[in-house]
């Protein structure tokens, strides 16, 4: 039975980033197929890895970021075909071009090209990241500042859960800092310092890419995983999207701005349930659900 706006009220699609992959070919849909096919052009095998289940290839940041932009697409087609249809969007990190895609600021083969380009860049950063957990955001950023390299607050994903990014002995040293405080701190496994100034070569260098685009304005509310807040305006969205990947992604702010633009019901179109449980840790104004829970009904 299909959905309409009517039923189940103002729903965000919300679009996960790097911490998950997938785990098996996405839905059938138009905009995975022209995609699956742009990437073979490209040299990139996305189709065959992601339906052989090549988690070794996958977990590559240069592969993941493109694989998790078609899955993303897929699934949001799938619930539109549902009867869903999004009144606002939103991203964490690479999930924000998934966004702007499906509110129309990006056509999917213009996102597709920044995140190939975004994914290689990024994978040749050295560098780590760490959860911390069980702490605030004020003790984390206390942490933060008596390290040495520099170490930055990447994430705000929770009042008492951030992700902290830097050269790997800062972030060894936040996680044994963590510890001692009272909290926890849980190295992710990813390629390089996401969301901080060591970033700022590879900015640099997917700047071009990102101005040549031109954005268009969106169809539905954007908001914006580097200002926290709802954007309409192309050229702001172009301005923050070119500052995203040495930005802190706050997504406490994000999911606050969902309460106060009245979102019912948000559903993470993407593999797992990483947003799902931020988010009811963040708020109970809005019910968050995963994309199976959303087809299932």
């Amino acid at each position: 039975m299909k959905r309409t706006n009517a039923s189940v009220g103002k729903v965000a699609f919300l679009f996960p980033g790097q911490g998950t992959i997938p785990d098996k070919s996405p839905p059938s849909s138009r905009v995975g197929e022209r995609l699956f096919t742009l990437a073979e052009r490209m040299g990139l095998s996305l189709r065959e890895w992601v339906a052989a289940g090549s988690v070794d290839l996958l977990q590559r940041t240069e592969f993941a970021q493109p694989a998790i932009l078609i899955d993303s697409l897929a699934k949001a087609e799938a619930l539109r075909m549902a009867g869903f249809e999004p009144y606002i969007v939103a991203g964490h990190s690479l999930g924000e071009y998934a966004a702007l895609v499906v509110s129309g600021v990006l056509t999917p083969e213009e996102a597709f090209s920044v995140v190939v380009e975004r994914g290689r860049l990024m994978a040749g950063v050295s560098g780590a990241m760490a959860a911390i957990v069980k702490l605030s955001l004020e003790e984390v950023s206390s942490i933060c500042e008596q390290i040495k390299p520099q170490v930055v607050i990447a994430n705000c994903n929770g009042p008492r859960q951030a992700v902290v990014s830097g050269r790997e002995e800062g972030v060894n040293q936040a996680v044994e800092l963590a510890r001692e405080a009272g909290g926890r701190g849980i190295p992710l496994r990813v390629s390089g310092p996401f969301h901080s100034p060591l970033m700022g070569d590879a900015q640099a260098a997917l700047a071009s890419k990102i101005e040549s685009i031109g954005f268009k304005t969106p169809s539905v509310l954007v908001i914006s995983s580097v200002s926290g807040s709802v954007e309409m305006e192309p050229s702001r969205l172009k301005e923050l999207l070119l500052t995203q990947i040495t930005a802190c992604v706050r997504w406490v702010d994000v999911v606050k701005a969902l309460v106060c633009e009245e979102a019912t019901d948000a559903v993470e179109v993407g593999v797992g349930e990483v947003l799902t449980g931020l988010g009811i840790r963040i708020t109970s104004h809005t019910r968050f659900m995963t994309y199976k829970e959303a087809l299932d009904g």
